[in-house]
């Protein structure tokens, strides 16, 4: 099959939409199918022609584009490409990364429009929480694990205590983190923390350190490379996911329990749903409660065991080929009811859906 994958994100540019784009494109070659990207990334990488990546492409070259492909898939709600693709009649899949209103819960003319396509496309939601939200019915695929699985010392063999990495922006709350910090720093407990990543609310967050008297215990690392965080993750005993949002599913997670990390997150959105069986939730912006949950592991180390013990088993289910084979099968559910047997858009997407929620 001819895949066109079509994500606004894509590397070199970092997040968590280029990353599962660029698996996703990785994975389906390696499954045996013939893989093309456009994105509006312009920024070029060395293997783009040998990756089969167009960029920031006009009219023309995005019809063409089009036209190649068996089937196209959006990667991320995107009305730049879907409205393309369903002029051309081709299947269409997109997957939901995220909810489909603004951060301040309103749906403009734009989400109302967005939401109103969705429904000529197979929709696929990283979370069952994300899915259970669309105005649509979605199929449930949860992103993928990826890199290697290093579990690392035990937990009480690490060298720090707890660990934040990811953009540093409000809804992110590695505030939260800081103000727990300073909650048990305050009834005589000094913890060492790290915070990795960059941010319009870098120089914010230092300086709130700073006057919190975190200073000597909590790094701010900045922006680093993979192979770095990784290092760091592997001397942590706690991970925290302190987000102010609702994440789609948190891929900062996954990474996390990759390296042998307790992962503690927000009881929000598909966040819990990446955790698993391998970590604990508190509510959304509570300090408090943060504070509390990561004293008690600290104070009973054996407490952490089962929840290291249930990672292997989570992020097995969670592998790139399982997950790209999901998708796989869909894609071809889909392209061999809309294509080989003719049906309309609408019935072919519901009956796809039907049969994947039947083996379910």
């Amino acid at each position: 099959m001819k895949i066109l994958i079509m994500s606004y994100a894509y590397p070199p540019s970092v997040g968590g939409i280029e990353l599962f784009s660029s698996l996703m494109r990785r994975a389906f070659h390696e499954q045996g199918h013939e893989v093309g990207v456009v994105t509006e990334v312009a920024e070029s990488m060395p293997e783009d022609e040998e990756h089969g990546v167009e960029r920031a492409s006009g009219k023309a070259e995005l019809k063409d584009a089009i036209d190649w492909a068996d089937l196209c898939f959006v990667s991320g709600v995107s009305l730049h490409y879907q409205i393309p693709v369903l002029r051309s009649g081709k299947p269409l899949a997109v997957t939901h990364h995220g909810w489909q209103y603004g951060l301040d819960g309103k749906i403009d003319m734009k989400y109302r429009l967005k939401r109103y396509l969705c429904r000529y496309a197979l929709n696929i939601a990283v979370s069952h929480a994300l899915a259970a939200d669309l105005p649509v019915p979605a199929l449930t695929i949860h992103n993928p694990q990826y890199g290697a699985i290093e579990l690392g010392a035990e937990f009480d063999h690490r060298s720090r205590d707890v660990i934040f990495v990811g953009r540093l922006v409000d809804q992110k709350g590695a505030q939260v983190l800081l103000d727990a910090l300073q909650f048990l720093r305050d009834r005589g407990r000094v913890l060492s923390g790290t915070i990795v990543g960059d941010g319009p609310e870098m120089d914010t967050l230092e300086r709130y350190a700073n006057v919190s008297g975190l200073r000597g215990s909590v790094k701010f690392r900045g922006h680093l490379e993979t192979d770095w965080i990784r290092a760091l993750l592997l001397d942590h005993k706690i991970m925290v996911v302190p987000s102010l949002g609702k994440e789609g599913f948190g891929m900062v997670a996954i990474e996390g329990l990759s390296s042998g990390c307790m992962v503690l997150g927000s009881e929000i959105g598909g966040l819990p749903e990446a955790i698993g069986p391998c970590g604990m939730t508190f509510p959304m912006g509570d300090s408090k409660a943060l504070a509390l949950l990561i004293e008690k592991l600290l104070d009973d180390p054996n407490l952490a065991t089962p929840y290291r013990q249930a990672i292997p088993a989570h992020l097995d289910a969670l592998r790139l080929d399982r997950v790209a084979g999901r998708y796989l099968d869909a894609f071809e559910r889909l392209y061999a009811h809309q294509t080989g047997e003719g049906m309309k858009r609408r019935q072919a997407i519901k009956q796809t859906i039907e049969e994947l929620t039947a083996l379910s």
